[in-house]
């Protein structure tokens, strides 16, 4: 074992992993760069993060090796990063490698001069590689010093210049025929055999999914609803899925959902619970059910701390093996379960072989009518023995070795959640979902907020640090706004209004209309950058155009619609062109075009009122608020009587309506027209 260096003294759960390397690891700071500058050395910028499989292989095979640990102590400035901590840093150097070498991935590598502007970069590189990286690199800093800063110069001005959005002309609004041309370039991808896009390996994408589901009610897309139950329910019963303890695996290696990448991240579930809650309301899929009772449970129990705040991921592997903990073999299977065995390898395609490497991953092979069949046993007595089965294997799971959990609660994330356990209880009425929300964001309140009312990231280890990024306002706003949407407590909507001041006074950017990721506070980054398309998680800044585009409703504020729409003027190239990675700009831009439907209700069942007009519609833009004599929003100001609803709807109210169907026609037939 090697003595403690200086990552020790560190919360982060991937940079302590790395604590008892030998090398010379310095977190991400000044010291780090004040030594590189006293020291004339290159820098090392090292990123990853804990549940990063080969973050691991490379910790062990590489940065633990005392030879190795010795050269790029003696020539190099090592830094070691969490992205999760510091996405921004990522972010740069990310771009950066992507530029040299036109792929990117984790853990991530990148060569830096004294000033942190990147040289040479790459992801997993096995030791007899890294070895002539490093003594290449630092023979030519050596002796061409010249030539290294000419490169770190030229890939700068490259990674300035990516994710960089320019103000454009507000009179180039996107069309209904745009976006019709957008969803429809966009199935050329879609696999018709396994769901979603074509290859592997495959990852749910929820925000696209969710996306690609309000379009389709919008739009009444029946193409587009049949890809989404294809695409649902591979991923629901496939062995992505955990069907022993509940949530989602990150994503799977293969094409037909089978064998996953066995971690698991709080922000896959999460926004994996709102997606499979709204696909519910359509579908009436009990798998869905399930799935969003069994995931929330998965989340309370393994993810969630004391003080209610969620945990940001567990590792894939444990004893050293990726997914030891979720597989089995035939055998296991057969001990733990007795006569009861046969009818669960049958429902779950257990087999002496195995899918992955001997063992099996768990997977819906038949359903339990089928599986009733094989067997002349009735339906009920089928879902009987694999309820028992289940629930033998994951007592039995419970002994083994554990993967680690990492302990950082990240705001975003958990602002992510929020709003996922919000949209969950509007569907299913379940009250104690809407009570996880509820402390979550009670936590975020006592633990991330500074005493001037900004934000900060990172609660680990009873330590709060790094000054929150744009997705951790944007996402907390959102789940703001979700909070006011069903409960009508109006403190939660002036909190979002209040909050939105803190963005544009912190983020936004006047010259493009745009907002960057990082506030300017952030320390030794090489350039501001703007988080512009949308991955698993969806942009930043879309979620942000989204916002003012709801606020500006709530609180008749000219200014934020003008904003919202600058914004989205900006990204119509964008969206034209296409492509799976601006799906949430798609969502904004049918909220804007759509143009919002004011639901106001007043009395004591208005809340239930406005869950049932919202579950049956299918309008992308329903702003609902309920009016009271102590109400202060704009948008509630001119009375409602008890019982009524009013709808308001490009400048002009409908009379009054006491019948929720009616409303809801009325709604729908602006839908089918839009």
């Amino acid at each position: 074992m090697h003595s403690l260096n200086r990552l020790s003294s560190e919360t982060s759960p991937y940079l302590l992993q790395h604590a008892t390397n030998p090398v010379n690891w310095f977190a991400w700071g000044d010291e780090a760069f004040e030594t590189a500058k006293r020291e004339n050395k290159l820098m090392l910028i090292s990123v990853g993060y804990s549940s990063c499989h080969w973050c691991h292989v490379m910790e062990r095979e590489v940065f633990s090796n005392q030879q190795v640990a010795e050269f790029m102590n003696d020539h190099y400035v090592c830094v070691k990063v969490d992205r999760e901590e510091r996405p921004d840093v990522d972010q740069i150097y990310m771009n950066a490698v992507q530029i040299i070498t036109r792929s990117g991935g984790w853990p991530l590598n990148c060569f830096t001069t004294p000033e942190g502007k990147p040289v040479f970069g790459g992801t997993y590189f096995p030791k007899e590689s890294w070895m002539d990286v490093l003594k290449g690199l630092n023979e030519t800093w050596q002796n061409e010093p010249e030539r290294v800063i000419e490169v770190a110069e030229e890939l700068t001005q490259g990674v300035r210049q990516t994710q960089i959005v320019s103000k454009q002309n507000e009179e180039g609004k996107i069309s209904v025929r745009n976006l019709k041309e957008y969803v429809e370039n966009w199935t050329r991808y879609f696999d018709s055999r396994f769901g979603a896009h074509k290859g592997a390996p495959k990852f749910p994408m929820p925000g696209s999914l969710s996306f690609l589901l309000q379009y389709a009610k919008f739009f009444a897309d029946e193409k587009i609803f049949d890809h989404l139950k294809l695409t649902l329910g591979k991923i629901v019963q496939g062995g992505i899925y955990d069907h022993i303890g509940g949530g989602f695996f990150r994503y799977s290696v293969d094409e037909r959902w089978d064998v996953p990448h066995f971690e698991k991240m709080l922000y896959d579930n999460v926004q994996l619970i709102g997606l499979y809650s709204s696909a519910y309301e359509h579908y009436k899929n009990d798998y869905y059910k399930n799935a969003v009772y069994q995931t929330i449970e998965f989340l309370r129990r393994e993810l969630r701390s004391p003080e209610g705040g969620f945990y940001s991921a567990i590792d894939a592997d444990s004893e050293g093996e990726e997914g030891k903990f979720y597989t089995w073999s035939k055998g296991e299977i057969e001990n733990i379960l007795g006569g009861n065995a046969e009818i669960f390898s049958v429902a779950y395609g257990i087999s002496a072989a195995g899918n992955h490497l001997g063992k099996n991953v768990i997977q819906v092979a038949a359903s339990a009518r089928e599986t009733a069949c094989v067997f002349a046993l009735s339906e009920q007595d089928v879902v009987k023995s694999l309820d028992d089965s289940r629930a033998k294997l994951f007592n039995a799971r419970a002994v083994r070795p554990r993967p680690v959990t990492d302990d950082k609660i990240i705001l975003s994330w958990n602002a992510l959640a929020v709003t996922s356990l919000v949209k969950a209880y509007q569907v299913f009425n379940e009250p104690s979902f809407l009570n996880d929300a509820v402390s979550c964001i009670q936590f975020i309140e006592n633990k991330l907020f500074t005493t001037d009312g900004t934000l900060n990231r990172i609660h680990c280890k009873g330590k709060t640090s790094v000054p929150g990024f744009l997705d951790d306002y944007a996402f907390l706003i959102q789940s703001y706004i979700a909070l006011y949407q069903t409960t009508f407590n109006e403190i939660y909507i002036e909190k979002a209004h209040s909050l939105t001041q803190k963005t544009i006074d912190n983020f936004y950017c006047s010259s493009t209309g745009m907002f960057y990721y990082s506030k300017s506070e952030h320390d030794n980054l090489i350039t501001r950058k703007m988080e512009i398309t949308d991955g698993v998680i969806p942009s930043s800044t879309a979620v942000m155009a989204e916002n003012l585009l709801v606020l500006s409703v709530y609180f008749r504020d000219s200014k934020l619609h003008e904003m919202a729409s600058q914004m989205l003027a900006n990204m119509r190239n964008e969206l034209v062109k296409g492509g799976p990675y601006v799906f949430k700009w798609a969502e904004v831009y049918m909220k804007l075009f759509a143009e919002p439907i004011e639901v106001l209700t007043s009395g004591q069942n208005a809340a239930a009122i406005q869950q049932e007009i919202a579950s049956g519609s299918n309008f992308p833009f329903l702003v609902p608020a309920v009016y009271s004599n102590e109400t202060k929003l704009p948008i509630a100001e001119y009375p409602v009587n008890d019982g009524e609803i009013k709808l308001c709807f490009r400048q002009a109210c409908q009379k009054p309506s006491k019948d929720v169907s009616e409303v809801i026609s009325f709604i729908n037939e602006q839908g089918v027209n839009g």
